[in-house]
């Protein structure tokens, strides 16, 4: 997924953010959002809301259609 997300960033850095996150490092925000399977991907918003959840590889444009469905204009 790592290249998935620096894609992501390299073509949209103005519009969104993506970050990996080795839950083994970060046991607390795994917890907090009951990340229990890598990968285990989060979809936040700006005020730190959850509003999408997927558990399992994601091609780019795939993840990319999840923001849009959210409203957020990328492409």
């Amino acid at each position: 997924m790592s290249k998935v997300l620096d894609s992501i960033n390299e073509k949209y850095a103005e519009k969104i953010f993506t970050e990996g996150i080795n839950i083994l490092n970060k046991r607390e925000l795994a917890v907090k959002f009951n990340v229990r399977y890598v990968p285990h991907l989060l979809f936040i918003n700006k005020e730190g809301e959850v509003f999408e959840q997927k558990i399992g590889f994601m091609q780019e444009d795939d993840a990319l259609e999840i923001f849009e469905k959210a409203g957020i204009k990328i492409r």
